[in-house]
């Protein structure tokens, strides 16, 4: 056996093996994720032996936030799944199987990316303060990044004119391997295209995030950074981080990028890292407003509503605020106080209050 032939059977072996790791790290995410999906424990305190379980999907009123995290779930899975097991022995044909398998697998991910995209501009959107000239800037950029990229794959996934779908056959290893006809042409433009949303995104939710820090230290002289914001900084910046990830990973592989060890290391690293956080992000915020807003399960998490928190035996109180989408804002002292902002307000011990305003819509 030649050097050549013993490194590309390597490769394959490879391959196979991380592709069925990815495949057993999304399964197993999926069966943690479901239980929360279902259902969950709660307790009304820490001390209480009480407890009772919260729907967080599907038992809870219908939505279309509801709806676009099914898309995201499931559609999701069946991309992640498909593009871990398209190119492997597990797939060896035959050429009419690869392809269909190729196509769904294309179009799965543009659904999937696309409803992705839009949950992330809800949450920037309301971010900040439900600015409508941030929401139209940003679906401006989508309609245009979707139309790209939907005509783009109209045309370079054609089966009769650009992509082609062979059966490789290497000793007992057989793969079923695709390739595009001006590949170079259309990586460029369909991952520039993502690029520019993914960007604008994560840029608009770091400013946000560092301007809120700051207003938030000047009212309270303490780093208490809003639970809401954080919980959309550490998930929400990790899918734009990974977004970015893969598309550049794309735009790599599409202009020639030799397909080594390194190579299928970094694939199954940034396929599996981009599904895992959105379904996680809907449930997590979904349950942050569980917990603070008591006997209110039944409020569709794609904006939020008013949360004061009760304090019951505690001597801190503080209030927190969300955009919510069927509720007209809030106004204190002349300000704007609606959206997703911790407002700073405090009741101590001794009955005095101090409520600052942090920042109002601009």
């Amino acid at each position: 056996m030649s050097s050549d032939v013993q490194s590309t059977l390597q490769l394959f072996v490879l391959n196979n093996y991380l592709s069925l790791a990815g495949v057993t790290a999304v399964v197993y995410d999926y069966v943690l994720t479901f239980s929360r999906e279902v259902s969950h424990p709660f307790f009304t305190s820490v001390s209480c032996l009480i407890m009772y379980k919260v729907e967080y999907i599907w038992c809870q009123p219908w939505t279309w936030v509801s709806t676009m995290f099914v898309v995201v779930r499931y559609i999701g899975l069946y991309f992640i799944v498909t593009a871990a097991l398209i190119g492997t022995s597990f797939v060896p044909g035959p050429r009419e199987v690869g392809k269909l398998m190729y196509l769904s697998c294309y179009w799965a991910f543009f659904v999937f990316l696309s409803t992705a995209d839009v949950l992330m501009i809800l949450r920037v959107y309301a971010m900040w303060n439900r600015s409508k000239t941030i929401l139209r800037v940003l679906l401006l950029v989508f309609i245009i990044q979707t139309l790209i990229s939907g005509i783009l794959e109209g045309i370079y996934l054609n089966p009769n004119t650009h992509l082609s779908v062979t059966t490789i056959r290497i000793q007992d290893f057989s793969v079923c391997d695709n390739s595009t006809a001006d590949k170079g042409f259309y990586g460029v433009y369909y991952v520039a295209a993502r690029l520019a949303l993914s960007a604008l995104l994560a840029i608009l939710a770091i400013i946000q995030t560092l301007k809120q820090s700051f207003e938030m230290y000047k009212a309270t002289k303490q780093c208490q950074p809003n639970r809401y914001m954080q919980k959309l900084v550490k998930e929400g910046i990790l899918y734009f981080i990974v977004n970015v990830l893969y598309q550049i990973g794309d735009l790599v592989r599409m202009t020639g990028f030799p397909e080594d060890t390194a190579y299928f290391f970094l694939k199954a690293f940034i396929c599996t890292a981009l599904y895992i956080p959105i379904p996680w992000f809907v449930i997590n915020i979904r349950e942050l407003y569980d917990r603070d807003i008591r006997g209110r399960f039944h409020v569709d998490t794609g904006f939020g509503v008013v949360s004061p928190l009760n304090a019951g035996a505690d001597t801190t109180v503080s209030a927190m605020a969300f955009a919510a989408v069927n509720q007209g804002p809030e106004v204190e002292g002349g300000k704007d106080t609606s959206g997703d902002l911790e407002m700073g307000r405090r009741v101590h011990g001794s009955g005095s209050n101090e409520s600052p305003s942090i920042g109002g819509r601009e």
